[in-house]
């Protein structure tokens, strides 16, 4: 007869989750709209971890030519970004007075200092080395950046792919990779757009915790590509040219 003891139990839920260790870390247990404001921030943080994730699989793929593989770790990418702007949808619900209360705690801190968001951004190609010297960063935050500065982005990636295919002739997959980096592109200054209305709602024309401008900073953060060797920057709403 089998003894139940020695019957393999599967894991449950919470255990394959980690929720335990995930809860008692996150900020859950405040008063309810510090809970919503500090959580919507730290899942923005996971989610940020998981575009960090596909975008290096990305530039894998395309410097082993598997271009197709590339194209669906991008392809997953905007609506990736359009979760991170639902995070500010549910921001927007505070009320100007909570919002206040909660911002006047942070000191200087502030989601301008999201180390994951520069190395997503360093990582496909944006490299602005002004990042680096921003307040706020941990020494090891500071040098995660400075190895995505100094590793191959994804940009970087796509260009040498193209100049491969171009040589063998099949550019097809060499467009549908371009054309997935620029939905991705797309997106995520759809969210920065997202970001800068949510920051004029609620401070106006002053500035940010950690002394950016502020929704200006935003605004103009919009006409940002991340992908600087393949798409020519927008100009007045104009589109991508090659």
């Amino acid at each position: 007869m089998t003894n139940p003891t020695d019957i393999r139990r599967d894991r449950a839920y919470g255990e394959i989750l980690r929720l335990d260790e995930l809860l008692e870390i996150a900020c859950v247990r405040d008063e309810p709209d510090r809970t919503l404001f500090f959580a919507a921030h730290q899942a923005c943080e996971l989610w940020f971890a998981v575009i960090l994730r596909h975008v290096e699989s990305a530039r894998d793929a395309l410097n082993r030519d598997q271009a197709d593989v590339a194209t669906d770790h991008i392809g997953r990418l905007p609506a990736a970004m359009r979760v991170l702007s639902g995070h500010f949808d549910v921001l927007s619900t505070l009320t100007p007075e909570s919002f206040d209360e909660i911002r006047a705690t942070l000191g200087s801190s502030s989601g301008f200092q999201s180390a994951q968001y520069r190395e997503i951004e360093f990582l496909c190609g944006a490299r602005d080395p002004r990042f680096l010297n921003t307040p706020g960063f941990t020494a090891g935050e500071r040098a995660r950046l400075v190895t995505r500065c100094e590793e191959q982005s994804l940009s970087s990636a796509f260009v040498e792919y193209r100049d491969r295919a171009r040589a063998d002739g099949d550019l097809a997959p060499v467009e549908r990779v371009r054309d997935a980096l620029a939905a991705f592109d797309d997106a995520v200054r759809s969210w920065r757009a997202r970001h800068a209305q949510l920051a004029e709602q609620f401070i106006g024309e002053g500035r940010g915790t950690a002394g950016s401008a502020g929704a200006a900073y935003l605004w103009r953060s919009t006409e940002r590509t991340l992908f600087p060797e393949v798409l020519a920057p927008v100009v007045g709403g104009g589109v991508h040219q090659n």
